[in-house]
């Protein structure tokens, strides 16, 4: 089977466009999709449209039902409406890339956190204390800590991501790790998340793509 097969209307697309050394991130949903291209509303982004052109190259991930799938592809036709309707083609086969939807975001990322452990996923048993991520994912995350959180805990977390912009959630434990430093005591813990919203979820995956593409182009990652 074709990756192209795995995709389907009401899936997200997610793209990429540089116009004039400016970087633009947009999003959408798929709408029609058939053997040779697949079709999205334009997006409400008051750049959208100005940075969306006939031949304009993008950088496409559409997140299908169990794997994201990337690509590079271009602009083939604006359709008039309201909104108007994006056009892009397939690729050719070997340039279709489906990774797995456990690892795909994942980044190894210090972002500052507060924390607080909880009795179940709504009450709170601790006072909030701080710690970073070492590592940092859609779906779960590990956590760097003084103190140690135990194994099946129901944690809240708070990220502070860059901007101002902070992502809520719970998740519980699943592993942990002391690690030692010297005399230092310190544990990391890896946090599967159990309650979190679609809209906190999205601004993780767009942290971390930014963060990957910002990487690449430095070619460190």
């Amino acid at each position: 089977m074709s990756v192209w097969d795995q995709i389907h209307i009401k899936q997200r697309i997610e793209m990429t466009v540089s116009v004039m050394k400016q970087d633009y991130n947009f999003g959408s949903m798929i709408v029609r999709k058939n053997d040779n291209s697949v079709y999205f509303p334009m997006p409400g982004s008051q750049h959208s449209s100005a940075a969306l052109k006939r031949g304009v190259p993008l950088n496409i991930t559409i997140h299908a039902d169990d794997c994201y799938i990337s690509f590079v592809g271009e602009v083939s036709a604006i359709h008039p409406g309201n909104p108007p309707t994006v056009q892009v083609n397939r690729p050719v086969e070997d340039q279709l890339r489906a990774s797995s939807k456990e690892s795909s975001y994942g980044l190894k990322d210090k972002v500052p956190l507060t924390y607080r452990i909880l009795r179940d996923p709504v009450t709170p048993i601790s006072d909030i204390k701080k710690g970073e991520t070492v590592s940092l994912s859609q779906s779960d995350a590990v956590i760097a800590t003084i103190a140690k959180i135990n194994p099946d805990s129901y944690v809240e977390l708070t990220y502070m991501l860059p901007g101002d912009v902070q992502v809520s959630l719970v998740g519980k434990v699943t592993e942990v790790n002391e690690v030692k430093s010297g005399a230092q005591v310190s544990y990391e813990t890896r946090v599967k998340y159990d309650i979190i919203r679609p809209g906190e979820q999205d601004k993780i995956v767009k942290y971390i793509f930014d963060k990957q593409r910002i990487l690449r182009k430095k070619k460190m990652y």
